[in-house]
């Protein structure tokens, strides 16, 4: 009869540790590349978001302006008081123009979105503008 080369040392079990080290080594590298990966699209995601807010406020000035600018024209036509509410597209404005002897008050507002711009002036009646405000 044959003896057999196998030997059995120990009957317990012995898993191979270093297979694991490598693993958990491998998942702490790739969650901090997670992590940093997150925290540099958030903050482009907000950088993003806060042009966004600049233009869309930026737009809405500039239609405060468009009414303001009809104001001037309707009050250099005929210097009584005037509101009107003017559309460009889905955005608006709105003037009114309160007339006090000899100066005017224009107040204009500009709406894009959720943007609003508020825009005030005080002119005399060669429309030279005496006060400025933009709110």
């Amino acid at each position: 009869m044959k003896k057999s080369k196998l030997k059995i040392q120990n009957s317990k079990f012995h898993p191979r540790r270093r297979g694991y080290i490598a693993l958990i080594a491998l998942l702490v590298v790739a969650g901090a590349a997670l992590t940093i990966g997150l925290a540099v699209s958030l903050s482009g995601i907000s950088a993003i978001q806060e042009s966004f807010s600049v233009t869309q406020s930026a737009s809405a000035k500039s239609l405060a302006n468009l009414c303001l600018e009809e104001g001037l024209e309707k009050l250099r036509q005929n210097w009584v008081n005037y509101s009107a509410s003017l559309s460009v597209g889905p955005d608006s404005c709105i003037i009114n123009t309160v007339v006090a002897g000899n100066s005017a008050t224009l107040t204009s507002e500009g709406t894009i979105d959720i943007y609003t711009q508020r825009l005030q002036i005080q002119v005399n009646q060669n429309l030279e503008v005496n006060f400025w405000q933009e709110e």
